[in-house]
C-alpha cells in the first residue's frame, strides 16, 4: 500500500475522478504561480462542497499549457464530514465548473490508492488536420507545415514502438533521471481530413509525444527514412531530431489501472467530438 498523504483531517474514503478538458485556457493541470490550472480550479470547488476543508487533488501526471484530456485520473481523500456520494459529486461539482472542464466519472478506490504510482500506463492522441484550415478545429489539431504522406508516418511509428532510451525526444533531458521507456503501440489512423497519431505506453517524458510528432511530420514530409528515423533514436541527442510540435493536438485519452484496459484501449474518432 502506498502511503497516505497528510491532510488537515481525519481521512475516511478516496475518490478517483476521469476528468476531461480543454486545455486552450489553461496552463496545464498542476498548479502554477501566476496561471490558472486546471487542479486549481477543482481544488476551489471540492474544498467549498466540503466546508472549507483543504481538499488537495493528486494528479496522473502533468499536461503542458494547452493540452487537452479527455480522462485525466486524479484522487483526494474525503473528509468523515460531509460524507457525500460519488454520484453527488459528479452532479455537483459538474453544475459549478467552467464549460471547458467537467468530470467525467467519480468511484471510490482503497485508501492506499496512488493515482500517479499505480498507473500501468496511458493513452495520447495528437490530431494532424491535413486538410483545410478552419477556426473550429485549429485549436484541437496541428496543420504540418508540409503535405503529409500517412504511409510514411506509419514507419516512422514502426521505428519507434518497443522499449527504448527516447533522450533524443525529450525536453530537458537533464532533469530526467532515466529516459527508458515502453510504447507498446503507436495506432495511426485517418478520419475524414485529420490523421491521429494514438501513443498507448508505460509513460512519457516530458514533450515527449510532441517531440515525436514533430520526428513524425519530417517523416511524412518525405525528409526522414525510416533509416534516419532510427538514427535519431540511437543517437540519444535531442538536437538530432527535428523541433516539437504545438501542443494544441495533443490529448491525454486515458490513464490505465490494469493490464486489460491497457491492452484493449482504441481510439473509435476524433478526441474533440466526442
Amino acid at each position: 500500500m502506498n502511503s497516505i498523504e497528510h491532510t488537515s483531517y481525519q481521512p475516511y474514503k478516496r475518490y478517483l475522478l476521469e476528468i476531461a478538458y480543454d486545455g486552450s485556457n489553461y496552463s496545464g493541470w498542476q498548479i502554477q504561480p501566476h496561471c490558472i490550472a486546471v487542479q486549481e480550479i477543482l481544488q476551489k470547488i471540492l474544498t467549498k462542497m466540503y466546508a472549507g476543508q483543504n481538499i488537495h487533488l493528486i494528479g496522473s501526471s502533468r499536461t503542458d499549457a494547452g493540452v487537452h484530456a479527455q480522462r485525466f485520473a486524479a484522487s483526494y481523500l474525503t473528509p468523515t464530514r460531509p460524507d457525500i456520494p460519488p454520484d453527488k459529486i459528479l452532479r455537483a461539482v459538474n453544475r459549478q465548473l467552467p464549460s471547458d472542464i467537467k468530470i467525467r466519472t467519480v468511484c471510490e478506490v482503497p485508501l492506499g490508492f496512488h493515482a500517479r504510482y499505480d498507473a500501468l500506463g496511458k493513452a495520447y492522441t495528437y490530431v494532424l488536420n491535413l486538410g483545410a484550415l478552419s477556426p473550429f478545429v485549429d485549436r484541437y489539431s496541428w496543420s504540418p507545415y508540409h503535405r503529409m504522406d500517412v504511409e510514411k508516418i506509419r514507419a516512422a511509428a514502426q521505428v519507434l514502438t518497443g522499449t527504448h532510451d527516447y533522450s533524443s525526444f525529450v525536453v530537458e533531458r537533464s532533469m530526467i533521471d532515466e529516459a527508458v521507456r515502453t510504447i507498446y503501440r503507436i495506432d495511426v489512423q485517418e478520419f475524414g481530413q485529420f490523421c491521429c497519431c494514438t501513443f498507448v505506453g508505460n509513460g512519457f517524458l516530458y514533450k515527449m509525444i510532441r517531440c515525436l510528432i514533430g520526428t513524425f511530420e519530417a517523416a511524412g514530409a518525405g525528409k526522414l527514412t525510416p533509416e534516419a528515423v532510427k538514427r535519431i533514436l540511437e543517437a540519444r541527442d535531442r538536437t538530432c531530431a527535428p523541433e516539437t510540435a504545438p501542443p494544441q493536438g495533443l490529448f491525454l485519452m486515458k490513464v490505465f489501472y490494469s493490464e486489460v484496459e491497457r491492452a484493449d484501449f482504441r481510439l473509435d474518432g476524433l478526441p474533440f467530438v466526442f
